[in-house]
């Protein structure tokens, strides 16, 4: 039985490379907006419109991107619009993506049964962003969790004191250089 020589053309892993996923391919939602998202997606635009990087949603939440030193305006246009009235931050989302780490402001309008996102990306090196703590004070302690997990820094906010972790931890757990499996415990 013959060998059959190695393939010289053959992309070969890179040392360094991430290991390959494992399992059946992962099937990416198309960003489609139904007839309720489109209406708030328009409002919303409308009310932050100079401000727009990027925008897309899916389903009734449309989202819009806005640069670092735009989010508090944003928010605060957001929140005061007779029309969009976003008077709940819902929540706030860290994701690390290596190259830079993406938040995401999750805001509903409980009056108008509206939802929307506004999203900011941060350097890995180095985010930091003013709080949106005056604007809903939810914000801090949302704050306080993603500066534990993900060490972004926000500006103004009152007590950045761990919420999740204990005072003297080293590291952001969230960050995916973080040695997770390195980990022992105290």
């Amino acid at each position: 039985m013959a060998e059959t020589p190695e393939q010289p053309d053959a992309e070969q892993p890179k040392a360094d490379a991430p290991p390959a996923r494992r399992g059946p391919p992962v099937e990416v939602a198309e960003e489609v907006l139904d007839a309720r998202g489109e209406e708030t997606a328009a409002l919303l635009k409308r009310v932050v419109a100079t401000y727009v990087v990027d925008s897309g949603g899916r389903g009734d939440i449309p989202w819009v991107r806005v640069a670092p030193e735009n989010l508090v305006e944003s928010a605060r246009r957001c929140r005061d619009d007779g029309q969009l009235g976003m008077d709940l931050l819902h929540c706030l989302l860290a994701v690390d993506y290596v190259e830079r780490i993406e938040l995401d402001y999750i805001l509903f309008s409980l009056g108008r049964d509206r939802k929307a996102i506004l999203k900011v990306d941060l350097p890995p090196d180095e985010p930091t962003i003013e709080t949106v703590g005056g604007l809903w004070e939810a914000a801090n302690w949302y704050e306080r969790e993603t500066h534990d997990l993900f060490g972004v820094v926000f500006t103004g906010n009152p007590d950045l004191s761990p919420l999740l972790l204990y005072e003297g931890f080293e590291g952001h757990p969230g960050l995916k250089s973080f040695p997770l499996h390195d980990y022992k415990e105290w």
